[in-house]
């Protein structure tokens, strides 16, 4: 999709056209190794010109998030127009009622806002491995462990070899449902949910301007590597490196060695592996002192969800030639946490709840269905003794009415049998399961409203033991919500 350029009067063409015109743009200007990114699915286009040019002279490719316009890297443009460019798309932008912000910069353009006046605020929020293919070779001491890691993978019989477009295209039902094979199991492998905007996997766009490397152990394919071009270094950014969860230790480092090897002897005179994200993040004073000191907790900190300083490490075995530092750039600034949230937000499609929900259910699919069938078992055997105890409790007193006590009765036995049944259905692994658990979570959720109802109406003022009787009436019922919730969430049939 696009925007016009109400300023110059340029109007988009067709969707197809637009895309048709970016790469153009890239052939020409497209220097951020990034760049050939914003032709995947996803991002809108902005389109500027020049006095008296028929066609646009630069574009910029962005999305909405959180009031926001995040920018994919830098705008396609000659270097020397990149702060018009920018002033331009700004004013569009602030019009719109929309912020704007640049992510995974680089500090030319930084140095090219400052020059042309373009008010901004930067944070930097990673480093990027860049390589001189001519130069690469594992031999020496220098990339010992790197050499150690390829090495084990072959001796485990691991081999790699460079795939066409054409070979994909001509054998569909065979080659392209093995790398998808491959795919699938390495999302399947991530503990956060699946990510858009600058990472998201999408290979086959675009695919005869592409490079692809397929890991192959025995029969089975294990790796897979897709390489998009950097026109304006002669280059190529690794950007989609993928194995599945059992492919033998160093395939990752082998299908990147043979990508090198083979950047190499074309003569491509550049290669990047991609940021790593939050490396080189700066401690100190300053006006983003807390935001600096955030991004340096998670990176720190967040290793369950994603291992950050594990990603720095591992690019860091193929001793890159320079680490490039990488920005986000906030017009006209300064960089506050609301752009943060709004570079998340782009990031995780559908909305960061969305998000958060499904990176947390990726996280408790990992545990073991018998132990979620375990604990329904525990939840199911401590009504058995609860429920006796309604039972035999004084009805007129602890619930106005007997027939109200015979009803929770009823309810608590329903809900033991419940519960062991549902158990039984996790334990089986069944997709039904979760549509159960949630149904349940309703049940007991109702429970514990009603619960507290009655327990503000009829037993305020308890104390001593009578008050730990009305307290477990409620713990019961909302520990019971949490966990079926969690069962919900984690069940087959989810994703």
């Amino acid at each position: 999709m696009s925007d016009v350029d109400g300023a110059q009067g340029w109007h988009s063409p067709s969707p197809e056209g637009e895309r048709a015109l970016a790469l153009a743009l890239l052939e020409r200007h497209g220097h951020h190794a990034t760049g050939f990114q914003i032709l995947e699915r996803g991002n809108l286009y902005w389109f500027d010109r020049t006095d008296g040019d028929a066609q646009p002279s630069a574009v910029v490719a962005y999305v909405e998030a959180a009031g926001h316009r995040v920018v994919a890297g830098e705008p396609v443009c000659p270097p020397d127009e990149r702060a018009g460019v920018v002033e331009r798309f700004v004013q569009v932008s602030r019009a719109a009622g929309r912020g704007v912000c640049f992510f995974g910069v680089e500090r030319a353009f930084v140095d090219a806002l400052e020059v042309g006046g373009v008010p901004h605020g930067v944070l930097r929020i990673a480093e990027q491995p860049d390589f001189d293919p001519a130069r690469y070779d594992i031999a020496g001491r220098r990339r010992r462990s790197l050499r150690q890691q390829v090495n084990r993978a072959r001796n485990k019989g691991v081999r790699v070899r460079r795939i066409e477009a054409e070979d994909i295209a001509r054998h569909p039902g065979s080659l392209r449902a093995q790398i998808d094979r491959v795919l699938d199991r390495w999302l399947a492998s991530r503990r956060m949910s699946v990510m858009r905007f600058m990472v998201d996997l999408e290979p086959f766009t675009l695919p005869e301007r592409r490079r692809y490397y397929i890991a192959e152990w025995g029969d089975e394919p294990v790796g897979f590597l897709a390489a998009i071009p950097v026109y304006g270094r002669r280059g190529w950014f690794f950007e989609d490196v993928c194995r599945v969860p059992d492919a033998p230790n160093g395939t990752a480092e082998l299908l990147i060695h043979t990508a090198m090897v083979d950047a190499r002897a074309r003569g491509d005179a550049y290669a990047t592996l991609g940021m790593a994200p939050l490396a080189g993040v700066e401690p100190g004073p300053g006006p983003q002192r807390t935001l600096r000191g955030f991004l340096r907790f998670c990176a720190s900190n967040a290793g369950p969800l994603y291992d950050f300083r594990g990603v720095r490490r591992f690019k860091q075995r193929f001793r890159p030639d320079r680490w490039t530092p990488q920005f986000v750039v906030a017009c006209p600034g300064p960089v506050r946490a609301r752009t943060l949230v709004a570079v998340l937000t782009a990031f995780a499609d559908g909305g960061l709840g969305a998000f958060v929900l499904g990176t947390l259910g990726r996280l408790l699919s990992r545990v073991p269905p018998r132990w979620w069938a375990r604990g329904l078992v525990t939840l199911a055997a401590g009504l058995v003794p609860w429920t006796v105890l309604l039972a035999l409790s004084d009805g007129d007193r602890w619930f106005g009415d007997r027939s109200i006590q015979a009803a929770w009765v009823v309810f608590d036995g329903v809900m033991a049998l419940a519960l062991l049944g549902l158990a039984r259905l996790v334990a089986r692994g069944r997709p039904v399961a979760r549509r159960l658990a949630m149904l349940l979570a309703g049940a007991t959720l109702t429970d514990l409203v009603l619960s507290t109802v009655q327990a503000l109406h009829l037993h305020r003022a308890v104390g001593g033991w009578a008050a730990l009787f009305v307290a477990a009436g409620l713990a019961g019922p909302l520990l019971a919500t949490v966990y079926l919730w969690m069962i919900a969430i984690a069940a087959p049939g989810r994703r």
